[in-house]
């Protein structure tokens, strides 16, 4: 196996789908859709661009509850833009998107309790 090849992740990831809201401290909102989660951070859609290193109060709208009985518990938690690309959609369309990844620099136990919970209980 080449060294390429390993990974280098601390914490597992899992494909889940997951809407958050990323604020930065001037204000701006971005609606964001999740696409892979761990513990560690996690990589989304973005119609809102931000440069890398950007730190942002990010709430993850984490699923809960019963199929029958469900809904949507907010999880705060702070992330840091480490990676960023534009996705183009075709050249009919303006709507631009931009690929995030985005580091979690410190979780609570609590915060880490919850969304262990989540990516546990979605298995």
């Amino acid at each position: 196996m080449s060294d390429s090849s390993i990974e280098r992740r601390a914490h597992p990831r899992h494909d889940r789908s997951v809407e958050i809201e990323g604020v930065v401290h001037h204000g701006t909102v971005a609606r964001m859709r999740a696409s892979n989660l761990s513990l560690g951070g996690l990589y989304c859609t973005s119609t809102i661009d931000f440069p890398e290193m950007t730190r942002l109060a990010v709430r993850l709208m984490l699923p809960t509850g019963t199929p029958t009985n469900a809904g949507l518990a907010p999880l705060d938690v702070e992330a840091v833009v480490v990676r960023r690309r534009e996705i183009l959609r075709g050249a009919a369309t303006t709507d631009e998107r931009f690929e995030l990844a985005l580091f979690f620099p410190r979780l609570d136990d609590d915060q880490k309790r919850e969304l262990a919970r989540f990516l546990r209980d979605v298995m």
